[in-house]
């Protein structure tokens, strides 16, 4: 399978392999298996505590929706609390995001999700759609605009710079002193999708400011790594012309 380029905001080209059909195929295997085993579960807890005889009915429906609902948004919400991933993603090493590699929101989660059923249960159109579309995506993917990638092979590219701006004006000169390796560095943190990811995105963030002596602009840390890439490819650009 041919990797995708995914152009960021910040005119920095990474390197991303779509999932296979394979791994979407096990990793969802994997979410069915825990959202089943949470439904039997509940089921026991509730035959033994014989909560039906202590509610009237209406009460006894709402606690049985209550405790039914963390397995029915089981995908969406695992996804948009831990990066794009759902325990069976973690396992096989994939996750979700943007067409531009960037994480999706609320919205986009949700209208993946709201499309499973369609894309699953009537004859399997994900399937076909997501072999035949070069991105590797489901009905769903297209439609929220994003795709499914391995999480093990993101790599920073040089761009071509025919995309970057005329006039564009570098924020941090110092980023002319970064060497390949450590952009490269900075890539695999703002694309680490582990629950650390926003503790070594600033740790990261605070160590190249200290050690170059740079006061950072308005923004958050993860804009800043995002804006030193952008002007490294910017300085990269001028070097090579």
């Amino acid at each position: 399978m041919a990797n995708t380029n995914i152009v960021t905001g910040q005119y920095v080209t990474l390197s991303q392999m779509p999932a296979s059909l394979g791994d979407r195929v096990v990793a969802r295997l994997i979410d069915y298996m825990i959202v089943i085993a949470y439904g039997i579960v509940v089921g026991i807890i509730i035959f033994d505590l014989d909560i039906s005889d202590n509610l009237t009915r209406n009460a006894f429906v709402a606690v049985i929706l209550a405790l039914y609902l963390p397995a029915l948004f089981y995908h969406p919400v695992m996804e948009l609390l831990h990066h794009g991933q759902s325990v069976g993603k973690t396992v096989m090493h994939i996750k979700v995001v943007n067409d531009d590699g960037t994480s999706p929101t609320l919205s986009g989660y949700l209208l993946r999700f709201l499309l499973t059923p369609i894309d699953i249960e009537l004859g399997g159109l994900g399937l076909v759609s997501i072999v035949l579309t070069k991105k590797s995506q489901r009905l769903g993917d297209l439609a929220a605009g994003t795709m499914v990638i391995k999480t093990k092979t993101p790599y920073i590219v040089l761009p071509d710079y025919s995309y970057t701006m005329d006039g564009y004006v570098p924020t941090y000169s110092e980023a002319s002193e970064l060497s390949l390796n450590q952009a490269e560095l900075i890539s695999r943190v703002l694309n680490n999708t582990k629950a650390d990811h926003y503790e070594l995105v600033n740790r990261l963030a605070l160590k190249i400011q200290q050690t170059m002596g740079i006061v950072p602009q308005s923004g958050t840390q993860e804009q800043f790594l995002y804006t030193m890439l952008n002007d490294y490819s910017y300085y990269c650009s001028t070097i090579e012309a």
